[in-house]
Order: C-alpha cells, then structure tokens, then sequence
C-alpha cells in the first residue's frame, strides 16, 4: 500500500479521492450525510485566509484507492488544532489501512505544528462501533456528545405560527429580522461579532477551543462560496432594544443535493437568554423559508445532548434522534 496527496483541481483525482470518502463516510447510517461532490469541489479549492486544508489518500497494491484522509487547519483563530476526517471503504476495512492513515494524519499535525486533534465518530443509537474502538485505540477520548434529528419538510404553517404566537409575548421588546443567502449590509457588524461567540457561548464539554475570529469580511466569503457552491440559505437573527444583534439561526438548501437541508448554528446570547427566542427564532425563520422553499427534504441538526434548552426547542418542532455523533480529541 502507499499514501498520496491528492491534488483536488486535478477533476479525476478529486473524483475519484471524493467517490471513496463517501463510500466511508455513509456506510452503515441510516441518515448518511455528506458534502455533494462540486460543493466540496469548491470548499478545498477555494483560495481562502481562515482554513488550509489538504486530502490524502492511501492505495492498495492495485493502485485502488483504499483510504482517505481530509485535514482541516483554521488559520485565523484555534490554530493549536487540526480537524481530521479520515474513512476506509467498507470493502478493505481490517486490512490495516486505517492504521496507516491515523499515522498519516499525526505526521500532517506535527508536520503543521498543531497541539490538538479533533474528529468526529457517527454511530447508530445504543451501539458501540468500530469507529469508537478505532478512536480510542489511538488515544482520543470523546470531548462532547451529540445527537443527529432529522426534521421531515415542509412543516405546516399554521403548525409555525401557533409555535411563534405562543412565545411572541415573551420578547415584545425584541425585533425579529430574517434574509436569504446575503446579511443586510447595516447588520453584518452586527452578525460576524455574534457569529464569533459561538464556540464559547455553546456547550462544547472538554473540547479546547477558543473564540473565532468573525468581521464582515469573513461573513462575505461564506457568503460568496456559498453562492459558488449553489447553496442557499435563510437566516433570522432577534435584535435587542439597544440594537444589538443577541440570537441567530440558520438553515441551508445544497443545490446539488435535493434530498438534505440542513440546520447551522443556533445562539442566543447568555444575557438574553429566558425569552423564549430559541423558539421564536427557529419559527420564525421556517416560516420564512418555505416561502421560497416548498420542496420535500430531510432537515438535519446535531446538538450537544446537554444542551436542554435547544434540545427541548427541537422536539417542540418535531425533530427526532437518528444517530449519535461524537466529537473525539487528542492533545499531543
């Protein structure tokens, strides 16, 4: 066997590197979610300040790719981590090639200087997976637990708008504002300081991470290669009485997928929380959507199980647990 680095604006490498990790990535999950291939196509192309990110691939004697890796590297903020990805088709599980790219990826983390990694293992409910093993084998241990709901769409609108009248009472001095694919120019301020709090305002357990680093430069290259990718999206933010931006949520439509949408982040910030804004926002923000997005599709969200607030605003949507998805660490 023998490792390589793929060249992702190589069209037949990336395809064929692409092919296998979905193979891995999918195999044995009833809800298999994966980035479709042009999006991702985009994603590790893209020239861009706030990530580096390179895919490896390891081949069989054949020449058939066996394995695969994907390293993630945020340059702008948490640069003491690297975001690994890595799968083995199902066909050559056990033959050691997983061996080989975990060894992979730890000469890529020292390679980059990095301290921690993190990865995340997808595992059907109340079983213990060869991934788990595989992750505890090489000395991670779980930094949080989540748990994948899938949301069948479009939802019934009166359904919402009971939803939205029932908590309106609770934050009459608030203002709910909602866009697709492209913030207001006067709230992009506003949106990248929440969007930075997010990893230290939601539960992340043992997982080290840091504040990111969000301007309204940052929100427009989402924004930009959202559009390259053909992605759409609907977001609604709550602002306060002052004029502060204090709660998001978001929802993404993959044009080249016509099956999945899903959930980005939620927020409300701690100060603010108690209104009921958790559910405001997400009723809000579907009824906003299937304005424009009637289609069926399967609507996934992964949250903390200990986050019981929004746990509690998912099951009042409807939203039903399919999968356990845990995010693994290891500080080197």
């Amino acid at each position: 066997m023998s490792t390589e680095r793929i060249d992702p604006r190589d069209p037949a490498a990336f395809d064929e590197w692409h092919q296998a990790m979905v193979a891995a990535a999918t195999a044995g999950r009833e809800f298999p979610v994966f980035w479709p291939l042009e999006e991702m196509r985009i994603s590790v192309t893209a020239e861009t300040p706030y990530y580096e990110r390179e895919i490896w691939a390891v081949r069989d004697d054949g020449g058939r790719i066996a394995g695969v890796l994907y390293v993630e590297l945020p340059q702008k903020d948490n640069t003491n981590l690297a975001a690994l990805d890595l799968g083995v088709v199902p066909d050559r599980r056990r033959q050691g090639f997983g061996t080989v790219l975990a060894r992979l990826g730890e000469e890529r983390v020292a390679h980059h200087g990095r301290t921690v990694v993190q990865c995340m293992v997808h595992s059907p409910l109340g079983e213990e997976t060869a991934g788990r093993a595989f992750a505890r084998a090489h000395g991670l241990t779980v930094g949080i637990s989540d748990m994948h709901r899938i949301l069948q769409l479009p939802l019934e609108e009166s359904f919402l708008e009971e939803l939205a009248a029932e908590v309106a009472e609770h934050h009459r001095d608030y203002r709910l504002v909602s866009w697709q694919d492209r913030c207001p120019d006067d709230l992009v301020d506003g949106y990248a300081a929440l969007e930075g709090t997010f990893l230290t305002e939601a539960p992340m357990g043992e997982l080290e991470v840091e504040a990111e680093v969000w301007d309204a430069a940052r929100v427009r290259f989402r924004e930009e290669q959202a559009r390259a990718q053909g992605r759409n999206s609907c977001v609604t933010v709550a602002i306060a009485p002052d004029g502060t931006l204090v709660g998001q949520t978001e929802l993404f439509f993959p044009g080249h997928d016509q099956v999945n949408a899903f959930q980005s982040g939620t927020l409300v910030a701690r100060a603010h929380r108690g209104h009921r804004l958790g559910l405001a926002l997400k009723a809000r923000n579907h009824l906003e959507l299937q304005r424009s997005h009637t289609e069926r599709r399967i609507l996934h969200t992964w949250n903390a199980e200990v986050n019981t607030a929004m746990n509690a605003v998912n099951e009042r949507l409807g939203f039903v647990p399919v999968e356990l998805t845990e995010e693994w660490q290891r500080k080197i």
